[in-house]
């Protein structure tokens, strides 16, 4: 995963505000919704403010800070109803990031959070977390999937016109459908970092995986909010909604052709499980009522049993079919199938989002596969 520069989200200005030899900007991809509220020499307020109201605050910064020298920067983040939620990161080529010294070093008072960055020559980005734009993404699905021969799908369009795709591969024999999506909402890559290790795991090329894929279909949307992630969003997309409470309402373009790309494969085979990755404040599962009519019902205590057995930390368990717009709701109301959301802490370790994605991918090989 790397960052894009090119091709910002929105038209913005550059610089917004300039602090001694530092130059302040949002003119890239992802960049946050940012006013610069004060700037004096060594010191910068800037605004984190939401894409629109109301919301369900995921408060996504990012900027970019251009300097003639090395150099000290005190910064105060400033948000609109919302309070700090993601420790600041870092990056001069957008590969590499690291954490702004430790979390004990941002002074968090509720809606506003300091801390005291040593600013490199030349660019360096500050953001909530590594920034993963939707070419990153879809440039890794591809490496991935194009080996194991699965098909690139162009399901529809997004708001601002961006090619929403989706691929689908594995085998057509009849034995189930699984299908896997993420970045519903922006900032969460975390839970796109485990969406990750989940298919890579899906087509290795071992005997069992290739077992299981001759004889189950697998559908995979690895971008489902390219213009929320573009914008810099904090939840929605472009066009103001939160798109995990639009599943069955269809008033958005991103869920509306997803949710007929997902139903057209479902004619040809069943839906056997139906898994939406996704990041918050700690690892937790919202998986469906133990007691529904779902035929693979069985498989929510089969991934249970599984993190128990190789998970260092366990996430912690919700079983509802609360927001009936969710996608995991849709999936289990309209496809008879266990639909869960898988939430990975905002903090979580690349290694722990591996290993949770890991194991979801086993525990489906698993309980599939030996049907």
């Amino acid at each position: 995963m790397g960052l894009c520069v090119a091709g910002a989200g929105a038209a913005r200005a550059d610089p917004i505000c300039v602090v001694g030899s530092v130059k302040v900007s949002v003119d890239f991809a992802a960049a946050g919704h940012h006013r610069c509220l004060e700037s004096s020499d060594g010191e910068l307020t800037l605004s984190v403010e939401p894409e629109n109201k109301p919301i369900d605050p995921s408060p996504w910064f990012a900027f970019k800070l251009d300097a003639d020298a090395e150099t000290q920067l005190r910064v105060t983040l400033a948000y609109d109803g919302a309070n700090h939620r993601y420790h600041p990161k870092w990056t001069t080529d957008g590969r590499v990031w690291r954490h702004v010294k430790s979390r004990g070093d941002v002074d968090n008072k509720n809606d506003r959070a300091r801390f005291t960055i040593d600013v490199a020559k030349g660019q360096t980005f500050v953001a909530a977390q590594a920034i993963e734009t939707p070419d990153a993404m879809l440039a890794w699905a591809r490496n991935v999937l194009g080996p194991v021969d699965f098909e690139q799908v162009e399901y529809g369009k997004s708001v601002d016109g961006r090619p929403l795709i989706g691929f689908r591969g594995g085998g057509e024999a009849g034995d189930g459908l699984i299908v896997a999506l993420t970045r519903q909402h922006p900032p969460e890559t975390t839970g796109a970092a485990a969406f990750r290790a989940f298919v890579e795991r899906l087509v290795a090329n071992d005997a069992k995986a290739r077992a299981f894929r001759s004889k189950h279909r697998i559908v995979l949307a690895p971008m489902t909010n390219p213009d929320g992630v573009m914008r810099g969003n904090w939840r929605h997309n472009a066009g103001g909604k939160d798109l995990n409470r639009d599943w069955g309402v269809w008033s958005q373009p991103e869920t509306r052709t997803l949710g007929r790309f997902v139903e057209s494969e479902a004619a040809q085979q069943r839906v056997v499980v139906f898994l939406d990755f996704h990041s918050t404040k700690r690892s937790v599962l919202y998986a469906p009522p133990l007691q529904n009519t779902s035929p693979t019902a069985a498989f929510v205590p089969h991934l249970r049993s599984t993190f128990e057995g190789r998970l260092s930390s366990l996430p912690r368990w919700s079983f509802s079919a609360k927001n009936p717009g969710a996608a995991k709701n849709w999936a289990l109301t309209t496809l008879n199938a266990p639909g869960m959301t898988i939430e990975l802490d905002d903090d979580a370790t690349p290694a722990y989002s591996q290993a949770l994605g890991q194991a979801t991918a086993d525990a489906v090989l698993t309980f599939f596969g030996d049907e």
